[in-house]
């Protein structure tokens, strides 16, 4: 799916290797990779069985849009079930039936919000056929939506402790099975964060649809990388993480970066302003993954490129460094 992004000289087989210390990019101390990442609660206890749903707050995330009035109906089913929640919308703009890109951003956003939020993300291609509805019990939170994979990089992150699927004649669809999200999921989410207990049965969490972002593929001179997420920015958010950085790419020196019939060159900077505008830079955003970016521009409409497609990332010379 989409094109091919390279960020060169890489070798399929060639593992993923940390950066030394010297080229370290991000303060050990920083919450993304310190205690925000730990599984529980900041000391690392696990919370009680009864916590989860306390702070009565459902986040939603969806690739509904904002033309219809999906996202609408799906709160106003929850409201109907318990009016005492909070529903925070994370978005609604997914790609369209795109399960690895919903994914993604769940994964990003779930460890911001409070203990005991309940996580309604609902990317359904397989809505209505014999894929599960299921709700997922991690050290923190629960994750609600359908087992397509949608939900495991967040949930086996934080610690799955309990995974049930949701029995469906318990929830009556409105006018037939394409919106489960309203139907079924919605009302679900609303009863776990009034702390009610929902009609599901309990099931091996081994069964759950189980889903990876992909690894990066090093070499001591090139990177082959994913693009998980285009933000509206146009920068290209891939799946190499700051703390997993080859200790070749130093901050000031730049790679040749290339996608399907594409090639361009861009620095590595601490900031998008570190350049000037119009030219190609990577940089460690704020979501800790290395993006390909344009200064006050849109790296992703320019190589062509959508969340799954591919890039390559390749040294240009040793120590080469360009100020532009």
């Amino acid at each position: 799916m989409g094109l091919d992004l390279v960020i060169s000289s890489y070798s399929a087989g060639n593992s993923l290797r940390k950066s030394s210390t010297s080229h370290s990019l991000i303060d050990p101390s920083f919450p993304l990779y310190g205690k925000f990442f730990a599984r529980g609660n900041a000391d690392g206890r696990d919370m009680g069985e009864g916590a989860a749903g306390a702070a009565r707050v459902v986040s939603f995330l969806t690739d509904y849009g904002l033309d219809d009035p999906y996202v609408g109906e799906v709160k106003a089913r929850m409201l109907s079930v318990c009016g005492e929640i909070r529903v925070i919308d994370v978005t609604h703009s997914v790609e369209r039936q795109n399960v690895l890109h919903g994914a993604f951003l769940l994964y990003l956003s779930y460890r911001f919000f409070p203990d005991g939020t309940v996580h309604l993300a609902v990317v359904d291609p397989g809505v209505g056929t014999e894929r599960r509805c299921i709700a997922i019990r991690t050290r923190r939170y629960w994750f609600v939506g359908p087992d397509n994979g949608l939900l495991y990089p967040a949930a086996s992150e934080d610690g799955i402790l309990r995974c049930y699927e949701i029995d469906l004649d318990a929830y009556p669809r409105y006018g037939g099975e394409t919106f489960h999200g309203r139907d079924v999921f919605g009302p679900v989410a609303a009863e776990l964060a009034c702390g009610a207990s929902p009609k599901m049965r309990e099931v091996d969490p081994e069964t759950v649809q189980k889903l990876d972002f992909g690894r990066p593929v090093v070499t001591d001179r090139g990177v082959r990388v994913k693009v998980l997420h285009v933000d509206r920015f146009g920068n290209c958010i891939t799946n190499l993480r700051a703390d997993e950085l080859p200790s070749w790419m130093r901050y000031g020196d730049t790679f040749s970066v290339r996608s399907a019939g594409k090639e361009v060159r861009a620095r590595f900077a601490r900031a998008y302003g570190e350049v000037q505008p119009g030219k190609f830079l990577l940089t460690v955003g704020g979501t800790g993954f290395l993006e390909v970016s344009v200064s006050m521009g849109d790296a992703a409409r320019q190589l062509g490129v959508r969340p799954g497609s591919e890039l390559v990332v390749e040294q240009n010379e040793v120590g080469s460094v360009d100020r532009g």
